[in-house]
């Protein structure tokens, strides 16, 4: 049955004539009514972290810290605190307010302001209800934050028809709830302003003897932020990301297979592999495809959300050019040198020939998956996921069964020893980078999650939703 959210009701009766009635007809006397009824949701999208161990703290410190222009020190607890709480955004709003000197408006009006991320924190920590442990780390944040770019809030979060209320008033059966600490990363991101941030430091991997790490973060697309109070066809999306590790592994001997042997560096130490890994992912996004009570109460709500990855790529390859945080221009790339070798065989006598690497894969579908949130789910703020069709949990060991080399000699490409690189430099290369696989993929997942970013999945939360109360419309 078509689900209905107006009725029309029309009154006709016969008039009564007090006077006149002798010289006519009584009239016939005629009303019309139409009243409605608006269904909302508050949902989000991003990758929620379950939760931090002391070996990811220091990462999750680096990156919030280039994100806010200040050293973060964060313990394990601090970050437990901040994944665990929800918060709610009108009381955000309110406290937000009084940090922006605003008095007597609606949230539209606050959303339609500026605030730099220090205010932001500042005011998430004043929250009625948050626990002692994430307000004293927000208010750490706040106070180191030197970031002083002014962030739009409506890029933040939307509130759709609930902006129009005014300070201090909640919508009645319908709850706006975020997630306390993507509402942080997704400020922070904000007020990055597209700049680069290194966070090489940060990383120790086993068997990796240097590491450096490149991030990004854009904004995401206009009008549709990773929060919103929507309706029907109302979308949220997250922001577009670029990630570049390059890894230095040092073989455990400088034979690298018969007659092949890695050649040192120009000061004489040992050669190393280098491998570059790239990534880019576009935003994810959620649609708000239906919603709807069966019997009217709300036991009976149930929300639809039709949701995707952000498609994305991930390369073994090197970069041109230095628009690595401009997001309006596409990156350029091309077979990355891995490292030198002296090929020393029966037929063949070269001192240093470079390998070069090039490898890529595809992540994300253009499908779209829905996703169901009954009451049970909503009232547990339930968080779902939606993952590609095309891709494995590992990025890194996908990316080495793809990977194509070749040569150089004086940087002149040989095709006459592509042969000799598949039959025996290939077979001898790839147990050494499988070695560190396994790690290079949780930092991958790791940095992005902290970003509310996942690599080939995303989650989808619906933290409140009504069918409406009926309003007069007519």
């Amino acid at each position: 049955m078509q689900p209905y959210n107006a009725v029309s009701v029309s009154v006709r009766k016969v008039g009564t004539m007090y006077f006149g009635g002798a010289f006519m007809s009584p009239p016939i006397i005629s009303n019309n009514a139409i009243a409605s009824v608006t269904p909302q949701a508050a949902f989000s999208v991003g990758s929620r972290l379950a939760s931090v161990d002391t070996s990811k703290s220091p990462l999750l410190n680096a990156v919030l810290g280039g994100l806010l222009g200040t050293n973060v020190a964060l313990n394990v607890m601090d970050y437990n605190s901040l994944l665990s709480a929800d918060v709610n955004v009108l009381s955000f709003l309110d406290q937000l307010a009084i940090k922006l000197n605003l008095n007597a408006v609606s949230y539209s009006d606050v959303l339609g302001s500026e605030a730099t991320i220090g205010q932001i924190l500042s005011a998430l920590a004043s929250v009625p209800g948050l626990d002692s442990r994430s307000q004293l780390a927000l208010q750490t944040l706040a106070a180191g934050a030197t970031n002083l770019i002014k962030i739009p809030l409506n890029a933040l979060v939307d509130l759709g028809n609930v902006g129009r209320l005014g300070l201090g008033q909640r919508p009645a059966g319908l709850t706006v709830d975020a997630g306390l600490f993507n509402m942080v990363s997704a400020a922070a991101g904000l007020a990055n302003g597209n700049k680069q941030i290194d966070l090489g430091a940060a990383v120790n991997i086993p068997g990796v003897l240097k590491i450096s790490i490149l991030l990004a973060v854009g904004e995401p697309p206009q009008s549709s932020p990773w929060f919103r109070v929507g309706q029907k066809g109302d979308v949220v999306r997250t922001a577009q990301t670029r990630l570049k590790l390059v890894v230095e592994v040092l073989p455990a001997s400088s034979q690298l297979t018969a007659g092949v042997d890695i050649k040192k560096d120009a000061q004489g130490k040992p050669g190393v592999v280098t491998l570059p890994v790239n990534v880019e992912l576009a935003y994810a996004e959620a649609t708000l495809s239906d919603i709807s009570c069966s019997t009217g109460q709300p036991a009976s709500r149930v929300v639809t959300i039709a949701a995707r990855p952000g498609i994305g790529d991930v390369k073994i390859a090197q970069t041109t050019g230095t628009g690595f945080a401009d997001f309006t221009q596409p990156q350029n790339f091309t077979p990355a040198p891995i490292l030198n070798v002296a090929i020393n065989l029966l037929l063949l006598q070269l001192n240093l020939v470079t390998v070069n690497a090039y490898a890529d894969i595809d992540i994300g579908n253009t499908n779209t998956t829905n996703l169901t949130f009954n009451n049970s789910d909503i009232t547990a703020k339930t968080a779902k996921t939606v993952k590609t069709t095309n891709y494995t949990n590992s990025a890194t060991t996908s990316l080495l069964s793809n990977l194509q080399l070749s040569a150089t000699v004086l940087g002149i490409k040989l095709d006459l020893i592509t042969d000799l690189l598949l039959n025996t430099i290939r077979p001898a290369l790839i147990p050494l980078l499988q070695t560190i696989t396994t790690p290079l993929d949780n930092v991958l997942a790791w940095l992005l999650s902290s970003l509310g970013i996942g690599l080939g999945e995303a989650d989808v939360r619906v933290t409140g939703a009504t069918c409406g109360q009926s309003v007069l419309v007519q």
